[in-house]
């Protein structure tokens, strides 16, 4: 499917009160957003990697907030040598300036639970970087896939020792911690009573654990006790 088969397709499945809606919640992004839900960007995500999946990865523009989400997800779907994937990954970020386009990729490079090693060390490139969204894909990328036995203990470290006082970046390292606390209840706990973290991402991680299915009441209790005054 040609590049520009796609946007005309794109154009076709727009949806202006969808897009309103959309508008008001990446209202920074400079990109245009067209209005395209997401059950039909995932279905046009699917046939274009059955079709040709690095030939849209490769000529992909950048040029709306749904194909820059579109990319992603057929970057999700594509197999190959990691180093590749993580190329392609790396060729979306600097194209990345809100919040859905940024989780959208992280979350769907699920190629990263495969290959862990690789994937993280390509990752802590991003560590040096002082632009927020770049930083919010490192700490979102933790997130979605590096809770586990093997690289709980460095998420938190990263967390911990990452500093960008960008609004996007904080509620992003907030939601990671959150995140923490449901799969590593103990873990976070201790984080939570040495940590570095800022005032206001420390709070804002402690208010979205209380809005938590995954946290107990009891913990809810005692997390409510933990909150930093005067913020």
């Amino acid at each position: 499917m040609r590049l520009d088969a796609i946007k005309e397709e794109l154009l076709l499945n727009c949806d202006e009160r969808y897009r309103a809606f959309s508008f008001s919640l990446n209202k920074d992004s400079a990109l245009p957003m067209l209005g395209v839900r997401l059950p039909v960007l995932r279905k046009m995500a699917a046939e274009i990697a059955r079709e040709d999946a690095r030939g849209f990865l490769d000529a992909c523009d950048f040029s709306s907030i749904e194909m820059t989400m579109l990319y992603a997800y057929v970057l999700g779907r594509t197999r190959g040598a990691i180093g590749e994937l993580l190329a392609y990954f790396d060729r979306a970020v600097p194209h990345i300036d809100n919040w859905s386009n940024c989780d959208t990729l992280c979350q769907s490079f699920k190629q990263a639970e495969k290959y862990p090693e690789e994937t993280w060390a390509f990752l802590m490139r991003y560590r040096a970087s002082e632009e927020p969204f770049t930083l919010r894909v490192l700490v979102v990328t933790l997130m979605s896939h590096f809770l586990t036995d093997a690289y709980i203990d460095r998420v938190l470290d990263i967390l911990n020792t990452t500093r960008c006082d960008a609004y996007y970046y904080k509620m992003g390292a907030a939601w990671a911690v959150a995140t923490a606390m449901a799969k590593y209840r103990d873990k976070t706990f201790a984080f939570l009573e040495t940590c570095a973290l800022d005032d206001w991402t420390y709070n804002k991680a402690i208010q979205k654990m209380l809005e938590s299915y995954r946290v107990s009441d009891a913990d809810k209790a005692l997390l409510r006790t933990m909150k930093r005054k005067g913020v």
